[in-house]
């Protein structure tokens, strides 16, 4: 029985190690363009997990960023809901929005 097992476990790893394989390059997270009415500075890049901070003219400003996953997001919106900053729209984005 127990050689059974030593040979069941060996698939059991290969396929772990691939799912961690996977799961790793799924960790720097998917892009995301948050677009919010009201502005801040750079500054707070860092506290908003690393999102770009692209002020617009018109007193709204967009985030850009990997996000890791859904937990990072919500982490996110509910940080600009507790500046009072009102959410206009967000998506997933493929690739940098360069204007």
């Amino acid at each position: 029985m127990a050689n059974k097992q030593d040979e069941i476990r060996p698939d059991r790893n290969a396929e772990d190690n691939t799912d961690r394989n996977a799961n790793s390059s799924r960790s720097e997270g998917r892009n995301f363009e948050i677009h919010v009415k009201g502005q801040l500075n750079s500054q707070w890049s860092d506290w908003l997990e690393g999102l770009e901070v692209k002020l617009l003219d018109d007193g709204e400003m967009i985030l850009f960023g990997p996000i890791v996953d859904q937990a990072a997001l919500m982490g996110v919106l509910n940080k600009l809901n507790r500046l009072n900053l009102t959410l206009l729209s967000f998506s997933e984005v493929n690739k940098p929005n360069r204007q």
